[in-house]
């Protein structure tokens, strides 16, 4: 096994399964540039989910009926949809954690991650409860290897993200709907493009580019009724709702082309230096570094421009720049990060609770549940405070004494390969007990980190 092959698995998939350091150390660049294929998403894990516009119509039929109830009816109601809403999501936990524990193509599903995390949408909205997951096999992963403008897209006008970012109770002022009901705009959706998802305040848009875009994206909405070739739940254009006029964001006008406007700006947003910019950062510091090499960053910047924001050529040029395979790794694991590669190695079912949810609130950080558009921080300065580490050695000795014969010497020689240092084997190899062993392979600085 070389070093080069434990690298690939632990920094750039989710942690080693049993025999995969070695597997990979044959080539590793080939092993993780095999992986940027399309990958099949109906995989067993994912095949009882689903799919937003079923879940849109579920949530419609609930609000609608609500309306009729009160008293005990309405409670008996809202207890059943409660229900149906926690075990949706409990399911969508356990696909999703299943698959990557189990996953031959960790460095795609990690990337997966990494772009659903850049494009969040979070259940802690209570009208997005039940669409993170679908959002993330529809929107995100048949889209990864693209290019980035058409993985905007397909997140952007998602009917997740149209919900979370309130575009779907937008409307311009001077539309046709606008002036008859007296709604008005909402720029959240607009906003968080600029901001996170594109060229971030390094372009210099103003406020009033917020409010252009926010005006060309008004129309975009989520189909209430199944009709023509349209299904209830998914996107349409509403033009009865759309803000008439030609917009100006970012110094370049945009004539009156009402659905096609708002795409129009988005695909000359992905297109600017600034996206490349934060793109480029972003990759690099998931990847490599919290403070990623300059050079690095310039070089994955220059890829982005000249291919257009080609994804895969973005993360081929990842893959093979020397600066992204330092010898020592630099990134902090997160809980979920902790938790997928110990489940890669022992098995899921040994590492979670009863409910998996359980076992990522016990780290805090439960999927789907970003605290802000903005996704789960990626910082060691935010995973590792006083009561996150605390956090993590009580997870650590509770899993110990649930599973007292793991070898702890042996978990991290498989888990680590040549990444496993004499000192921390030597500690391990000291303590006490066999329980006490794994706990403090758990960890183990080696394990923290990728």
């Amino acid at each position: 096994m070389s070093l080069e092959g434990a690298i690939a698995v632990t920094r750039f998939g989710l942690g080693a399964k049993d025999g995969e350091i070695k597997q990979a150390s044959r080539a590793p660049k080939d092993w993780l540039l095999g992986q940027l294929r399309p990958n099949n998403s109906s995989h067993a894990a994912f095949k009882d989910l689903r799919p937003s516009d079923e879940i849109y119509s579920f949530s419609r039929q609930y609000k609608t009926a609500r309306k009729t109830m009160d008293g005990d009816a309405l409670t008996a109601a809202s207890r059943v949809y409660g229900k149906a809403v926690r075990q949706n999501f409990n399911a969508e936990v356990t696909a999703r954690s299943l698959y990557a524990a189990q996953t031959d193509t960790p460095f795609h599903e990690r990337l997966t991650r990494f772009w659903s995390n850049h494009f969040s949408v979070s259940a802690r909205n209570r009208n997005t409860r039940l669409f993170p997951g679908a959002y993330e096999r529809e929107a995100i992963r048949p889209h990864i290897l693209g290019s980035f403008y058409e993985l905007a897209i397909s997140a952007i006008f998602h009917p997740a993200m149209i919900i979370f970012l309130d575009n779907d109770s937008s409307v311009g002022p001077n539309s046709k709907r606008g002036r008859k009901n007296n709604i008005g705009l909402n720029e959240n959706l607009a906003r968080e493009a600029l901001e996170l998802h594109t060229v971030t305040p390094a372009a210099g848009y103003t406020q009033a580019d917020v409010t252009e875009f926010a005006k060309a994206l008004t129309g975009w909405r989520i189909a209430r009724k199944t009709q023509d070739s349209q299904k209830q739940g998914q996107i349409t254009f509403q033009e009865s709702s759309h803000e008439p006029g030609s917009r100006s964001v970012l110094g370049k006008l945009y004539e009156e082309k009402e659905a096609k406007q708002a795409l129009a700006i988005l695909k000359d947003l992905c297109a600017r230096p600034e996206t490349a910019q934060n793109i480029s950062h972003k990759l690099a510091m998931h990847f490599v570094s919290d403070e990623p090499p300059k050079a690095l960053v310039s070089k994955l910047k220059k890829v982005f421009v000249k291919t257009e924001g080609d994804l895969t050529a973005l993360y081929t040029a990842l893959v093979n720049s020397p600066l992204a395979w330092a010898p020592k790794a630099q990134k902090i694991k997160t809980p979920e990060e902790l938790i997928i590669s110990t489940a890669r190695l022992i098995g899921l079912e040994k590492v979670m609770s009863e409910r998996p949810r359980d076992t990522y609130d016990s780290l805090a950080q439960v999927p789907f549940t970003a605290p802000t558009p903005e996704g789960w921080p990626d910082t060691a300065k935010d995973w590792l405070g006083p009561d996150a580490l605390i956090k993590r050695i009580e997870w650590a000795n509770e899993l110990a004494s649930r599973m007292p014969d793991i070898d702890g010497r042996s978990f991290l020689k498989t888990a680590l390969g040549r990444q496993l240092s004499p000192q921390t084997l030597q500690a391990v190899s000291r303590a006490e007990s066999g329980q006490q062993a794994f706990a403090m392979a758990l960890m183990s600085p080696e394990f923290q980190r990728r």
